[in-house]
Parts: C-alpha cells; structure tokens; sequence
C-alpha cells in the first residue's frame, strides 16, 4: 500500500490544468508538476505491479488561479509520464484538498485539509488495523460540513476511487438526500429528458459520451444510458443538470421553462460545468481590489449580500443569489457587462465569456443590449465623474486611484521618503518610489508632477497611507503649483483620504463589517463619539456598543485625539470624519454642516471635495478643515505574490 502525500502550492494553470508547483518557483518563474498525470504515471510501468497493488494520494494545495500578469508568466504544468499504461486496475484512492478554482484554508501552520484527515485516519486506525477510506472519508465529509455551518468555511474536498473494493470508478459527492419537491422535480426532469432523447434515437449515447469530458463521476454503466441514469449522473456533479441541459439541447432552441424551473430547484445553479469553471478562473486573475469592484457593481444593480472576495465563493453567490427569470437575461451576465464595462486586462474574455452564456441560453441579442447600456454608462461615469459618484458610484470608479504610503520622518524635521502607485480596476502600477527622505515641499511638487500625468481632476480619489501619528498631517490643503500661477489645493481638485491599517489585524473582520455597513449606510448612521471620552479604553468600551456602526465623528479636542484614533482603528472603524483645528463646541456644529447634503455615506470623499473647493475662496468655510479616514480594507498597498504552502 503505497502514500503519496502532496503539500504546499497549487494554482489553476492555463486550460484549466492543476499545477503543483515545485518548491524552488519564485514570482517570475512559476513551474509545477500535472497534477491530474500524476494519477497516470501511478497506472504505468514506473510503479511495478509486484510492488503495489494499492495507492492512496492526498494532495492539500490550492487550485485558485493567478493574478492578470503572473498568469502569462506562468509554464504549463510538467507532465509526468503517462506510458505505458499497463496496470488499469491498479487501486486508486486519490483525496484532495479542495474543487477547481478555489483555495486550501490553513489553519495554525498546517492545511485545515490535511489536519482534518490525519484526525479521521488516527481514529479510524485506533485498533492497529488498516483504516476503511471510505468511513475516513466519510468522517473527512461530516467535518467539513460542520465547518461549513458553524464556521462558514468554503472549502470542499473532493475524492477519485478508481478499483476500490472490486468497484470501477466513483467519485464521492456532496449531494444530500432530496425533499419532496425536489423529488417532484427530478421526476419531472426524468420525463423532460425523455421526452428530448425519443425524438433521436442514438442521442443519448452521444450526449453521455460528451458528459464524460465535462463530468468526474463515472458514467452510467447501461449503453445507451436511460434518462434517469443521465439525471442521477448529472445530480452527482456541481452544475450538472445545465450542463445536461445545454448537451441535449446543442444548437437547437432553449428547453422549455419547466426543464430551467426542475434544474434551479435540483441545484440552484445555471451556469454549465465549463461556464463555471471559466468564470472562477477570470476572477482568480484579479487582485482583491478588482474582485470587491466587481462586487460592487452588483451591489449597485442588486440588493445583495457578498460576504467573501474569494473566486469560487464570490461566482457561488453571485449564481445563487442572481438567478435568471424565464427568458430574461440573467442578472449575473448584467453584472459582467457592467464590470467589463469599465475596463480592465480581462475585460475582452468576460465579454466573450457572458457572449458564450447568452447566445446557449437564445439570448445574445439581449445580452447585446445590455452591452450598449452599460458602455453608455461607463462613458457617462467617465465624462461626469462627479455625478457619477454622487449617483452612488465608487469614489475610485472609472477614475481609479493614486495611493501614496507617506513613511514617519527620519530623524528631525519632517523628511520623509514615499511610494506611489495608480489603480483603476484591477490594473495596479508603480510611479515612483523615493527612499531618500524629501521635504514636504518637495513631496507635493512630485506628487503634482505624478497627478498631472496620471490622475483625473475631480474623479481620482488620492489616498495617503500614514502612521496613526501622522493622522493630523492636513494632506488636503497640500498644495499644487505652489506659488505658481495655477497655485490651489490638492483637496480642491481630487477626493483626498487619509488611511492607515496599523492596530488592524486583530479586529479585521470587524472592520470588513463596518466597511460593508458603509456602502448602504447614509450620514446620519455615523457614530458621534463623545467630546469628553479622551483615552484609549473609555472610546473603544464606546465603540464595542456600536458594533454595526460603519464610521464615527470625533470632536475631541486636539491633545486628545491620538488616542481616539488608535482606539477607532483597533476597533475596526473605517470612517473617521473630524475638524483639524477647533474645539469640541465648535467642531461639532461645523462638522454637521460638513455633513448636510451628505445623503449617502459612499459619496462622502466627493462631497467633501467639494465644501474644500468652496474653502479656496473663503478661508473661514468649515470645509477646509474637516479631515476624512476612508479605509477600504478590500484595497490594500500592493503586495507581493505569496507563494507559501497553505
């Protein structure tokens, strides 16, 4: 009995094929073995039959794939070798850690994967005797599926069997016993698929041979399958009866209603196996960044909850939640347009991808439609930023962002080195990158010179990343062209936010819930922190009251406000809205004025850049001196690839 155990990284390569990659792979030279050979070459000569009649492989890496750019770089998996294949029957129990497009949680150092199934095989083996896969397995399944109710965890290990126990092949799936009306509607797909395979006879042994490329459970055994044989073998894999649905129904117009209505009741799902899996890998190529645009452009066409950025879980939602109406374009397909819209390296194959969905579905000259209306209204975002996002856009919508980190000064003075980058979608480049400390003055002359190239006046929102002691540093009222003819104030021209995500990493899933809380909240649901709370324990015991507050307004007085803020970050709060210079009595009537006119809590940054132009004219204007936190934990500094084993 040969183990063959597998750990470490794992992405979806080109052509949807699962690299393992090698330990020695770096960013700009990613190999890795076929995983899927890797079964093969256990079947060939290499392993003699003599020496082993029985092989288990566990594989516990992810199969999310690459970020746009990575992705090209990246060699096709190595195959291993695959002839002869002399020993079919050889016993294959092949486990692995998660589906296509998804990725291997870890948990304290080790793959949850992996700690999960030692636990099973440590019990099962508790006598001295060879543990029964199949009761591991079976423990490997109930485990996850507490994880998946108390936790949430979206993992889902899948399992191979191949000569087993004198059985062919088969695959364990996660199906669940069917409720009587899904029983309803497995009869009545039954009868629908019947009622399509009597017209031609020999169809469905053409459809089953076709299936068998897009399915991983074993096929019926009868020749030709009869159509409760298809239905069941379509229940047994994720996407099945769409996939079903679209092989029988090839180039000939949509089924009926009633085979869509029996297939959403099944499986809640409409996208075809290969639809799936295409879409899952587009979205793995984007950064965080561009998944939570593209989940706020469903926000925005829909009322819907997206609690993960994750690939796999972000298009399960978005399936789930956005199902399509009888002969209406389904929503999801909307949703893609509108993104591609925008922009963006994989804009072009999410058009040829929604293009695919709909012309299957008989709807391509709706899909056309909606292609023309939201083009129009990416070039209206673009023409009229401002209106844009007082319409509900994202303040780094078409106009993107300009993110400065601002490094603490070195030393005396306020010399300070700094990096720049642009984001507009998922498109993230580097502008400068100065380790010698500079002056203020000279910052804002480089920072004039980048703008000026890069960003767009009035749209790009510019964010600065400083330490929680550099809050106060009015960034605003920095200015452009200074003592030139064109002289004015950088808060005048953009949105200008201050950020900083020090004290976060121990309360970031509270602060991902605020942030949420953001995105639909107005003004009035901001929390006014108390004038006269001034340390760190007496805001935050505040702050742990008001859990589903999205943002707070300070009015504490100056000498206090640094331990305010440290209590507001660590607390996970990602708005921050306060008056740089006046007391409390005074801040807080000048910052209700800030805030009136202020309808919904997304289109703060605009609505603020636009009470600091009026404070260009009129240095009294309460404008100029009302400082704004605006912390989207779902757009972080760059980073590197990370390449650990999970």
């Amino acid at each position: 009995w040969l183990w063959v155990y597998w750990a470490g990284h794992g992405v979806q390569a080109r052509d949807g094929r699962w690299s393992l990659l090698y330990p020695e792979t770096h960013e700009r030279d990613i190999q890795g073995a076929d995983a899927d050979s890797l079964v093969n070459l256990l079947r060939t000569d290499h392993l003699k039959w003599s020496s082993m009649g029985r092989v288990t492989v566990v594989i516990d890496t992810c199969r999310q794939a690459l970020q746009v750019g990575v992705h090209e770089l990246a060699d096709s998996p190595d195959t291993l070798p695959i002839d002869p294949q002399t020993d079919h029957d050889r016993q294959i129990f092949w486990m692995r850690a998660c589906q296509p497009g998804a990725v291997a949680k870890n948990q304290q150092g080790a793959g949850l994967f992996t700690s999960v199934l030692l636990r099973q095989l440590k019990a099962a083996s508790a006598d001295g005797a060879a543990p029964d896969l199949d009761r591991v397995w079976q423990g490997v399944s109930d485990e996850f599926d507490r994880l998946r109710e108390d936790e949430g965890t979206r993992q889902l290990p899948t399992v191979f069997v191949s000569n087993w126990q004198a059985e062919k092949e088969r695959e364990f799936s996660w199906r669940r016993p069917l409720d009587p009306e899904q029983q309803r509607s497995r009869q009545k797909l039954i009868y629908e698929v019947a009622g399509l395979l009597v017209a031609e006879p020999g169809r469905a042994v053409a459809v089953a041979a076709r299936l068998c490329d897009e399915f991983t459970t074993p096929s019926p055994r009868t020749v030709p399958p009869s159509a409760e044989e298809l239905v069941d073998w379509a229940l047994a894999n994720p996407h099945g009866t769409a996939t079903l649905l679209a092989e029988l129904t090839g180039e000939r117009p949509p089924a009926r209603a009633e085979f869509h209505k029996a297939c959403h009741a099944l499986q809640n799902q409409w996208l075809t196996r290969a639809e799936y899996a295409r879409l899952v890998a587009l979205l793995g190529r984007l950064d965080e960044p561009g998944r939570y645009d593209i989940a706020e452009v469903a926000r925005d066409q829909y009322p819907v909850d997206l609690p993960s950025l994750e690939p796999t879980a972000l298009v399960d939602d978005l399936e789930a939640l956005l199902l399509p109406p009888p002969r209406q374009l389904p929503q999801l397909l909307r949703v893609v347009e509108h993104f591609a819209a925008l922009g963006g390296e994989i804009a072009g194959e999410l058009h040829a991808w929604s293009l695919g969905c709909a012309q299957r579905l008989g709807l391509d000259d709706q899909l056309h439609e909606r292609r023309a209306a939201a083009e129009e209204h990416a070039r209206r975002r673009h023409a009229r930023p401002d209106t844009a996002a007082d319409q509900g856009a994202s303040p780094s919508g078409s106009g993107g962002s300009i993110q400065i980190r601002l490094h603490p000064p070195g030393g005396s003075g306020q010399r300070r080195a700094y990096e720049v980058w642009s984001r507009v979608g998922e498109t993230v480049r580097s502008l400068a990158k100065a380790d010698t400390p500079a002056s203020l003055e000279e910052i804002q002359r480089g920072l004039d010179n980048l703008l000026t190239r890069h960003a767009r006046t009035l749209d790009t929102l510019v964010e600065f990343f400083v330490a929680p002691t550099d809050l106060e540093l009015a960034v605003h009222r920095w200015q452009l062209d200074a003592q030139g003819p064109l002289e004015r104030s950088l808060g005048t021209d953009y949105p200008v936010v201050v950020r900083c995500t020090e004290l976060r990493a121990n309360q970031r899933h509270v602060w991902e819930r605020r942030w949420h809380k953001a995105g639909t909240a107005g003004a009035e649901d901001l929390h006014w922190l108390p004038a006269h709370m001034n340390t760190f324990k007496q805001v935050h015991g505040d702050l742990q009251g008001k859990e589903d507050a999205p943002g707070a307004v300070v009015t504490a007085p100056a000498r206090a406000r640094s331990e305010v803020f440290n209590a507001c970050l660590f607390g996970g709060v990602p708005v921050l809205l306060w008056h740089v210079e006046a007391e409390p009595d005074t801040a807080r009537a000048e910052l209700k004025d800030a805030l009136r006119g202020a309808e919904r809590l997304k289109t703060l940054p605009q609505h603020l850049r636009k009470l600091r132009s009026a404070s260009d004219a009129d240095e009294s204007h309460p404008g100029r001196h009302v400082a704004l936190l605006w912390d989207d934990p779902h757009r972080p500094l760059p980073e590197k690839l990370d390449l650990s084993a999970p």
